[in-house]
């Protein structure tokens, strides 16, 4: 069985100048352009796009910081360029709407596959918080170009299964929000859960059996 390891990067207390920076692994024999969205995606979700400094992405990736602007022609053109690779991977992790003809299933293999993602790839949750926290042209960017086409998608299902008698009473603007960060707030805030709990050996049975915990919480209606 394949054991999902959170990202581990955030729980260290980051004081790092961007002379200590270390590259990532394996940086020359990667593409640079793929160089700088690892490094990128270590930087922006550790310290926000305002906080991200290119001079520590650029070392990170084993690269020059003029190369940053050659492969991606600003700072904000990297930001999404590691998002759209970041929301790329997470697809993967999800089935095509058309695979379910039961929308309890898709809620249910929705949650399961989200959950092995964020496990795996916190950074996406990480990234959205920091921009999530005001309005700006960059939340505005990442949520219609990638988050309301999976909103829309878990509204449709939420809806369905809402006639059908089986969902919690919650708000239908808020439920979404509500079953998001169920799902990925214990992987984006990992550092914290660590601290308290101690380290977490995670893998796909572990991580499944809880995911059917939270169908259950959010679909008390389900027969057993």
């Amino acid at each position: 069985m394949r054991t999902v390891t959170p990202t581990r990067y955030c729980a260290v207390v980051d004081d790092m100048s961007p002379d200590d920076v270390q590259p990532v692994d394996g940086s020359h024999a990667l593409d640079v352009r793929q160089q700088l969205i690892a490094a990128a995606t270590v930087e922006f979700s550790r310290h926000g796009f305002a906080g991200a400094s290119t001079r520590a992405i650029a070392v990170r990736a084993g690269a020059h910081q003029p190369q940053i602007n050659y492969h991606f022609a600003s700072k904000e053109a990297l930001w999404r360029a590691v998002i759209d690779d970041l929301f790329l991977q997470c697809s993967a992790f999800l089935k095509a709407e058309e695979t379910y003809e039961d929308p309890v299933d898709e809620l249910r293999e929705w949650i399961v596959g989200l959950m092995l993602f964020s496990a795996e790839h916190p950074e996406l949750g990480r990234m959205i918080m920091h921009e999530a926290a005001s309005y700006n042209d960059r939340m505005n960017w990442l949520v219609d170009n990638h988050a309301r086409p999976f909103v829309e998608r878990r509204d449709r299902v939420w809806a369905l299964l809402k006639e059908r008698g089986v969902t919690q009473d919650l708000d239908d603007q808020l439920a979404e929000s509500t079953l998001l960060g169920a799902i990925t707030i214990p992987f984006v805030l990992m550092p914290h859960v660590e601290r308290m709990y101690g380290p977490l050996e995670l893998n796909d049975e572990r991580l499944r059996h809880h995911a059917e915990g939270l169908v259950r919480a959010f679909l008390p209606g389900l027969a057993d």
